[in-house]
């Protein structure tokens, strides 16, 4: 079963249940009235009566007889009145006979001015029965009771009930099966937004990240599929971003192989050929320094490797703060000789000021980049490191970088002149580790490049 129908069921259950329980109501306070209207009625008649026999009473000395009670009721022509004169029936037009009369009525007698009312069915008709006392001579004669009653039928009174509770019953049924209709076109516009949300869900699940739900306005629905967008927005990025990361990690692992796979050819061909051919000791010399070279490549690799999944699990660092001099001090003491084995010399400009950070950490960062500087240097060339203000860089006057490949330089195994990086016993894999080793510290790191006139590299600390 559908919300909206669920809804507009318990709502009209709710709306027929409380005009049920109000016609109720009102038909009880009907009857009610009703009844205590006809309840009035009769004693007032069964009063009158009593009074124009206490006149007819006085009239006759104080004294009234059976014949002259029976002449008055039928001077009267009351077909309502049934009189009792000292035990016998002495006048009776109505429906009732004497064993009628005896089996609905109280036993208990009454006094003088008192009255009494009792209901009775007979022949399915509803009757009120008002039962009054006189005495018809000196009180102190016990054997001249007169005992009248009233009799009031009810039937009209019932006809009126039932026409009333009918009409209350087609009202309700009027009133209330519109209600219900006009009720559920209402649920059903109001919950359409739903709907919309549902389809847009389906299609979202299928593939479609795309999707949004096509709802405005400021009410609760609205308000939802405000933040169902949002969701799916979210959704998206996160689906971009694991699609992104996968690509990644599937480059990642083709370079690598593809990385591992030129110096293991290289170790595999020259042990080969000392394996089954005869060469001179100067080919044997250039074979094993080929090898040798090759294992020291694939060793570095390893290294950087590990170094980058070390990096992948810190969690958190000992920060300390670091002069920012002692820091490029240690930086050219580790670089310096490989610097001067090509030909490039490396200069500290300003190095004022301190950092927050891990010392060897940022050792090794800065000595990543120092390395890709010396290497992007021709002989003769100087590659300076300074800091200032917060703010550490390498700078150099080499090759230089193309824009469109800068925003690639952090990603593994990256490399702008494959050529050139592998003959100088690169893997692509310095940026990332300092990219990684930057993100560590909260900082950034920006790269300004101009192909032909050089590239500075600067690390951005917080304060």
């Amino acid at each position: 079963m559908k919300l909206r129908t669920k809804i507009t069921a318990v709502a009209a259950l709710v709306i027929l249940i409380a005009a049920a329980v109000s016609d109720g109501v009102i038909w009880g306070i009907c009857r009610r009235s009703l009844t205590r209207e006809a309840e009035q009625t009769a004693l007032r008649q069964t009063a009158e009566l009593q009074a124009d026999l206490e006149r007819r009473k006085m009239q006759n000395g104080g004294d009234l007889n059976a014949q002259e009670l029976a002449f008055f009721f039928k001077q009267r022509g009351d077909d309502y009145i049934i009189c009792m004169h000292d035990g016998e029936m002495i006048y009776n037009q109505t429906v009732l006979t004497a064993a009628d009369l005896i089996s609905v009525t109280a036993k208990t007698p009454l006094t003088n001015e008192e009255y009494r009312l009792s209901n009775a069915t007979v022949s399915g008709r509803p009757l009120l029965i008002a039962e009054s006392y006189i005495a018809a001579s000196n009180p102190e004669d016990m054997h001249t009771q007169v005992s009248l009653y009233r009799i009031t039928d009810l039937t009209l009174v019932s006809r009126r009930l039932r026409l009333l509770a009918l009409g209350m019953l087609g009202v309700l049924l009027g009133i209330g099966i519109p209600a219900v209709i006009v009720l559920y076109l209402l649920m059903r516009r109001t919950m359409q937004p739903l709907g919309v949300l549902s389809e847009s869900a389906k299609q979202i699940a299928e593939g479609a990240y795309e999707k949004r739900a096509a709802v405005s306005g400021q009410d609760e629905i609205g308000l939802l599929a405000g933040d169902f967008n949002k969701m799916a927005d979210a959704v998206q990025e996160k689906i971009a971003a694991l699609t992104d990361s996968e690509e990644r990690k599937t480059m990642f692992m083709a370079d690598f192989s593809h990385e591992l796979k030129t110096p293991l050819t290289a170790i595999s061909g020259y042990a080969q050929t000392l394996r089954t051919v005869k060469l001179s000791e100067d080919d044997k010399e250039e074979a094993l320094g080929y090898i040798y070279s090759e294992s020291r490549r694939l060793d570095r690799l390893a290294k950087k490797m590990m170094r980058l999944m070390q990096l992948d699990r810190t969690e958190s660092l000992q920060m300390t703060e670091i002069d920012c001099a002692k820091l490029l001090d240690a930086v050219e003491a580790t670089c310096k000789p490989n610097a001067e084995k090509r030909g490039v010399r490396l200069q500290i400009g300003a190095s004022g000021g301190t950092v927050r950070g891990d010392f060897d950490l940022l050792h090794d960062a800065l000595c990543n980049l120092t390395e890709n500087a010396v290497k992007a240097s021709a002989e003769g060339q100087t590659v300076t490191l300074s800091a200032e203000n917060g703010r550490i860089t390498v700078s150099d006057h080499g090759c230089g970088i193309p824009q469109d490949e800068i925003k690639n330089l952090t990603e593994p195994f990256y490399m702008v002149d494959k050529s050139r990086s592998r003959s100088t016993g690169g893997a692509g894999l310095g940026l990332s580790i300092v990219r990684q080793i930057v993100q560590l510290h909260g900082a950034e790191m920006t790269i300004e490049s101009e192909l032909g006139a050089g590239t500075s590299i600067t690390l951005h600390f917080p304060e």
